[in-house]
């Protein structure tokens, strides 16, 4: 098989992994009808450097009325921050529009949100519309497979895409060396990976349509379920979604 790149590059060999994430130029010349699914809303993201102790104490998430605030710990002094909100798909905003907006959608919030929000450069704060792949049935055509974010990209509500990315290289690397021929390893790799990865995306999908309930009343009856919520449930949800054994 030969691969041609662009600058009339080539090169040939046995197998072409396509792990080139979630706009795989790979996926769009293998199924032209496939095409990515907008979750509805847009996330911005951050890393700040703060001595103050809430920010630096436990991991949350903060859940509003079509927004999340989420707040990550990284080392001794930054904290990793996202932010969400419903929004139309390509709603471009220049890096002082996203502060303000930002500040604006979350003045109130408990602390250390506004603290945050407030201490990181209007050039630093990242904005990305969120999308996934709804679970397609096929990730190979003849010698090429495809891996990650190009076969399965999911919305990051279980923090998992780049987990399942590893899984899967996993998975691919050990099925080609079980079996005899490349044709039963690509079909034994879909097999077992297939409804995994669509379970976290379907998961993820359902997360993120939740946390970003607009109307007041489903706000009101989605936080009364989640405080009588079983523990036990949650927990078992979060040990098939991180734990895996092949």
């Amino acid at each position: 098989m030969t691969v041609r790149f662009a600058g009339s590059q080539a090169d040939r060999g046995d197998l072409l992994v396509g792990a080139d994430g979630i706009h795989s130029a790979i996926r769009r010349q293998l199924f032209p009808e496939v095409t990515l699914r907008y979750s509805g809303y847009t996330a911005w993201r951050g890393v700040v450097s703060t001595g103050d102790e809430v920010a630096l104490g436990v991991t949350s998430e903060s859940w509003g009325c079509g927004s999340r605030f989420g707040i990550l710990r990284i080392d001794k002094e930054r904290v990793y921050w996202f932010a969400t909100a419903n929004a139309p798909a390509g709603k471009t905003l220049t890096p002082a529009e996203r502060k303000g907006f930002l500040q604006q959608r979350f003045r109130g919030w408990h602390h250390p949100v506004e603290l945050l929000l407030e201490s990181t450069p209007s050039e630093e704060i990242l904005q990305n519309d969120i999308y996934d792949l709804k679970p397609i049935g096929r990730w190979v055509k003849g010698r090429i497979v495809l891996l990650g974010d190009a076969a399965h990209p999911t919305t990051p509500n279980m923090g998992q895409g780049a987990c399942m990315a590893i899984e899967s290289s996993f998975v691919l690397a050990h099925c080609l060396s079980q079996e005899r021929d490349l044709d039963g390893a690509l079909r034994r790799y879909e097999t077992e990976r297939m409804p995994r990865t669509a379970w976290i995306t379907d998961q993820s999908w359902k997360i993120g349509r939740i946390g970003q309930l607009e109307n007041p009343l489903a706000c009101k009856a989605r936080d009364f379920v989640l405080r009588i919520l079983p523990a036990t449930m949650t927990r078992k949800t979060l040990e098939r979604a991180a734990s895996y054994e092949l």
